[in-house]
């Protein structure tokens, strides 16, 4: 059984029906002979982000949408043993408008390119897979089906959570939520609930419930889950259903719209499984119009003004139910819902439909069915064949050599390319030796998130070959992976081209960002070389489409550990933010020089030195400002890390701004920052090697359990004469003042001993005694009592030896992971 909390992410069969293959009284799903071949990416409504679990469906301009939801219930994909197909339909989504179309099934693939698709870059749509039509009493009926039951709850939640969540009372958001908890957590009761929300998972229960944070919230919760501590999973799935109806009524469609009786009559259109209903407004109690036993046949005309005029044939009416829509579009979605519900209700797969003959390769807004002549006969759709891209090429074309080493699977080869032009190109050739149809769907879903991307620092795809074996083509970089290439130039390399290395791989993922993808395995291993100066991030084996403050879960398969961060590790969750932890460790990987990660311990230890606060320690070389912008990647708490916007401003500063090699400051690092510390401050206290105060550079003084870190500061690159002249007046100021400051200190430090002198003279006697030259002992030199109480920096200063005599007392009952709260004041 599929179950999205889970998250899993397989994708199973990548074989459909052939042609020739009809499932009983099915009509074949083709109306046409072939086409360019395509890769349609059916996402599942299975969570609170459409886009993370989907079924890539391989087809042609002439499969009809009727097959595509076919091959994928079919597929297993779902789950098993689904009763009620005729409930799921093919919703396609403009991700940047409001712009949505569902698709009636008898509509084609080309046909869905050249009316819509068309209008719109391709990766700005979404295919969502949904159970539209609901039959009546769809609780009892589903128990025979729990694929689509567990399908169509998750779907239900999900727009909850999406649309509802905000405006539901608090007393229903704790209800739902909790309802949600036991059926995932099936064996939590009230006793683990309490422990569950004393470990601090209110994050959790937030997400869930919808709630914002609130003093009582833990309690409330507590308090609302005994109420459901002993139902099973279906019992909390229908007591979701049951709550949220009181807010909403599940599995019903509103449309604004006129109804046409000689004159119009604006009303509200209510169509579900009790059928056609209006309503005047919006609390009016809705009229029965027609149901759906009654409909013989369905006419879409097209109006002027981009309008359209709905003919609804009923059985024993005099006249047919005409409807005027504002929208051509939400006239297309209508035709659907009823249409489809007509077809449930009959049990066929049979369209009510009516549709016309006229309109071949007519206008590209509207499909040709709904315009001209009537039809009493039901007919298909005329096959538009449109061009699409294609990504195929010929095995022929390439040249295998070398194996330039091993992939998750198989070798990866390096070859020669032979473009239709003649001209040769270097490529990388990644081979699936598994070429069962689970294994490789995943195997291509990297070339289907990469045919998308276009970056100059993301490796580039040059093509795919689809048959068996199956292989991707990418473009070849000379100097290969970036782990090898720092290992082998690692004396040559400057701090200035490892920063520049770090910004590319920055810019790279604030294009992954802006188009809602997380990497999931940023490394230095998955980044190419292509020039001396220039890097490439590949290998989106991993990667995964999320929505703006959403998450992808993943399934246990075989993760990064050592570059994780902690919620990735702990719970599968994979956002922006770990994206963020994980370029900070190949920034660290880099600035190591080729280091890896948390080599000395095994991956089941990293997340205990993680829990304790312990991050990777500074590189030798690396710029003390650097670091501490890795630290702030490296924070516990997601939101509390920077953006890679942010990170590309701070890496590159401003104009011309580098890390440089040559400073002679060596600056030390609050212990705060330290990589045994267990507690990580903010380190934008400590990013300047300025006095705030002063406005002076000052050097910090050495701590007595730390080296200095050495490293380069940053520096402003001259680009021309006129520049450096500035910049060489700009340190002679403040060299200037630097010295007229310290002149002054000088001053003020010589009034002070002056004034201290006298206190001193003053309280010497004036009358002397004798000194006993046969005197044993020799007497303590005389000193000054001083006042003391106002005296902050010898107050700290024996705080200070305190602490550090009980530490030399206690070191030997202690743990080492406790020196650190000894000494803490």
């Amino acid at each position: 059984m599929y179950e999205v909390m889970q998250g899993d992410t397989t994708t199973l069969s990548w074989r459909l029906p052939s042609p020739g293959h009809n499932d009983g009284p099915q009509q074949s799903p083709f109306s046409g002979d072939g086409g360019p071949t395509k890769i349609l990416k059916v996402c599942f409504s299975t969570n609170n982000t459409l886009g993370k679990n989907f079924k890539l469906v391989k087809c042609d301009s002439s499969w009809q949408i009727r097959a595509i939801v076919q091959s994928v219930l079919t597929s297993g994909r779902l789950g098993p043993n689904i009763q009620y197909k005729g409930c799921y339909g093919l919703l396609l989504k403009h991700l940047k408008s409001d712009e949505l179309h569902w698709l009636h099934p008898d509509l084609t693939v080309g046909e869905v390119e050249q009316l819509y698709e068309s209008h719109h870059v391709e990766a700005e749509w979404r295919y969502d897979l949904r159970v539209r039509y609901i039959p009546v009493n769809f609780l009892e009926k589903f128990k025979e089906d729990r694929t689509t039951f567990l399908y169509f709850y998750q779907q239900v939640r999900s727009d909850y959570m999406q649309y509802h969540a905000s405006k539901v009372s608090d007393g229903m958001a704790l209800q739902l939520g909790c309802l949600e908890i036991r059926r995932f957590y099936k064996d939590m009761n009230a006793k683990v609930c309490k422990c569950f929300l004393n470990k601090g998972y209110e994050s959790v229960i937030q997400c869930c419930c919808g709630l914002s944070q609130s003093r009582h919230l833990r309690k409330m919760i507590q308090q609302t889950f005994q109420q459901y501590a002993t139902l099973k999973e279906d019992e909390c799935m229908v007591s979701f259903f049951q709550t949220l109806t009181d807010f909403i009524t599940i599995g019903e469609e509103v449309y604004p719209c006129e109804l046409v009786q000689g004159w119009s009559l604006s009303v509200e259109l209510v169509i579900g499984a009790r059928g056609i209903r209006q309503r005047t407004h919006k609390d009016s109690a809705p009229v029965c119009l027609a149901n759906f036993k009654q409909i013989k046949s369905i006419k879409c005309l097209s109006q002027s003004d981009n309008k359209a005029l709905l003919n609804l044939d009923i059985d024993g009416a005099r006249q047919p139910l005409s409807i005027n829509v504002t929208k051509f579009a939400m006239a297309e979605n209508m035709v659907d819902l009823i249409d489809g519900y007509c077809r449930l209700e009959h049990a066929t797969d049979e369209s009510f439909v009516v549709r016309s003959n006229k309109g071949k390769g007519g206008s590209g807004s509207s499909p040709s069915l709904y315009n001209g002549r009537e039809n009493t006969e039901r007919v298909h759709l005329v096959v538009y064949l449109v061009p699409v891209v294609k990504y195929g090429i010929d095995r022929d074309d390439i040249v295998l050599g070398r194996i330039l080493g091993e992939g998750f699977f198989g070798e990866v080869y390096e070859g020669m390319y032979k473009k239709s032009n003649g001209e040769r190109l270097s490529v990388a050739v990644k081979t699936c030796k598994d070429c069962s149809p689970d294994i490789m769907e995943k195997f291509m879903s990297e070339a289907v998130i990469m045919k998308n991307l276009k970056h100059p620092h993301i490796v580039s795809l040059i093509g795919v070959i689809e048959e068996d074996p199956v292989w991707i083509v990418m473009e070849l970089y000379q100097y290969g992976e970036l782990g090898n290439y720092l290992e082998e130039n690692k004396h040559k390399l400057t701090n200035i081209t490892l920063v520049l290395f770090s910004l590319q791989i920055c810019k790279a993922l604030v294009y992954l960002e802006g188009i809602n993808m997380v990497h999931r395995d940023i490394a230095v291993r998955n980044v190419l070389v292509a020039t001396a100066d220039c890097v490439r991030l590949g290998d989106f084996g991993l990667s995964r489409y999320i929505e703006e403050e959403e998450y992808y879960k993943a399934s246990v398969s075989r993760l990064p550990i050592k570059w994780m961060a902690p919620e990735s590790i702990n719970f599968r969750r994979f956002t922006t933010a770990s994206d963020v932890w994980m370029f900070a460790v190949c920034m660290w990987e880099i600035l190591s020089r080729g280091q890896q990660p948390f080599f000395w311990l095994e991956n089941r230890d990293v997340i205990i030195q993680l829990e304790q606060g312990i991050r990777l320690p500074k590189p030798d070389d690396c710029p003390p400002a650097l670091y501490s912008l890795m630290t702030r990647c490296w924070s516990y708490n997601p939101r509390e890390r920077p953006s890679f916007t942010e990170l590309v401003v701070k890496i590159r500063m401003k104009p011309g701004a580098r890390f440089g090699n040559n400073i002679g400051l060596h600056v030390q690092l609050n212990e705060a920052l330290c990589a045994s510390s267990p507690d990580l401050v903010s380190p934008c206290e400590y990013t300047t090697v300025v006095d705030s105060r002063s406005n002076t550079a000052v050097v910090p003084m050495m701590s007595p359990r730390r080296r200095s870190m050495g490293g380069g500061e940053f520096i402003v690159e001259p680009s021309s004469k006129e520049d450096a002249q500035r910049l060489w007046q700009m340190e002679r100021q403040r060299m200037q003042e630097t010295m007229r400051q310290q002149k002054q200190q000088m001053m003020e430090d010589n009034k002070w001993l002056t004034k201290e002198e006298r206190l001193l003279v003053g309280n010497i006697p004036l009358t002397f005694t004798p000194i006993d030259l046969a005197a044993p002992t020799a007497q303590a030199a005389p000193t000054a009592e001083l006042d003391r109480s106002d005296d902050q920096v010898y107050q700290a200063v024996m705080e200070l030896v305190k602490v550090v005599v009980q530490l030399k007392n206690d070191v030997n009952t202690l743990q080492p992971e406790q020196y650190i709260n000894i000494v803490k004041v």
